[in-house]
């Protein structure tokens, strides 16, 4: 009798062990149709996470007692047009804890920076190929690292609205990739919403090493969303970039209409203009239900260099649709 009761209790046990773990499988399919316009070429294509990038992944936690949870994430982008996938999970790939301390994450992971870059976007006409400061800031020194391998990152509890990130990049092998660490403060109360975050990316050549500052701000009116980034970037001690977003959008019913602007200008060392870049974007949503929604985006852009001449023109309209599994 002994035996069939402690049997029981065991059996009991594992069924709420389990019960406290969850596993759950997630994506997103986003394809659309419409025409690119690059340098006087045009192309008419099906395209493939025009909207947000296609993709999909699995992600679960583990309860293990008192506030302390096992997390993790896999994740991978996709193309909807050809079924064609990214190496293993190119986006997401870690393994983690959290508790009451906040929580830490190894492997691959965002950036912090890439949160509060991100955040500055909001309302920049979505997230992916019609977001202004994507085309812009082409005439820049290029983009930061935004999910760097080999990652720590810890993110600490929200203070009272408060809260910091930290993330370090750990490259065994400096001379073929850069020690990648970033930092970031978040203030969000009410409808407010501010970020300020640095990376450094620390190269074996110094001419190769990129530093980035971002600050960033969101302010929710109700009849109206607003976003604002500013980002500087500096390469070793020969350019400096100074760029700049703006966004809006305007939910009206099932609608949301949004606008984003940005622009960017790279000097030299001595002070004057290598590059300028400026581009604008319109956007609509129309929400089907709650996981799919139609749209339509414009986007136009262009890079000038040190004396004027255009260097790159490029646009780009599609109508598309995108669902949420």
């Amino acid at each position: 009798m002994n035996r069939n009761l402690i049997a029981l209790a065991i059996l009991a046990t594992t069924g709420t062990a389990m019960a406290q773990s969850n596993v759950a499988l997630y994506g997103r399919l986003d394809a659309s149709l419409g025409e690119t316009k690059l340098n006087g070429s045009t192309s008419k294509q099906l395209y493939s996470g025009n909207l947000t990038t296609s993709r999909w992944g699995m992600r679960g936690s583990e309860d293990l007692g008192g506030g302390l949870k096992a997390n993790f994430q896999l994740e991978t982008a996709l193309s909807v047009v050809d079924g064609s996938s990214g190496a293993g999970f190119s986006r997401q790939s870690w393994v983690g804890l959290s508790g009451g301390f906040g929580s830490f994450k190894l492997g691959k992971t965002d950036s912090v920076y890439k949160d509060i870059y991100d955040l500055g976007n909001t309302h920049n006409v979505f997230d992916s190929e019609f977001t202004a400061t994507k085309e812009a800031f082409r005439a820049g020194l290029g983009n930061f690292t935004s999910r760097p391998n080999n990652q720590v990152r810890y993110d600490s509890p929200n203070f009272d609205g408060l809260s910091a990130g930290l993330t370090h990049s750990l490259h065994e092998d400096s001379a073929t990739a850069p020690d990648i660490s970033a930092i970031d403060v978040r203030y969000r109360t009410g409808s407010l919403d501010l970020g300020l975050a640095h990376q450094d990316e620390d190269s074996a050549n110094l001419a190769d090493d990129r530093k980035f500052t971002a600050l960033t701000a969101t302010y929710n009116f109700g009849m109206a969303r607003v976003s604002a980034l500013y980002q500087q970037v500096k390469a070793g001690d020969n350019r400096k970039d100074n760029e700049l977003g703006l966004g809006v959008s305007i939910p009206i019913g099932s609608f949301d209409l949004s606008a984003g602007y940005g622009q960017s200008t790279s000097k030299s060392v001595g002070g004057g203009v290598a590059a300028k870049g400026k581009a604008f974007s319109l956007g609509a949503t129309y929400a089907l239900s709650k996981r799919t929604r139609t749209y339509a985006g414009y986007i136009n852009g262009d890079t000038k260099n040190a004396v004027g001449v255009t260097t790159r023109k490029y646009s780009l309209f599609a109508l598309g649709i995108r669902h949420d599994f």
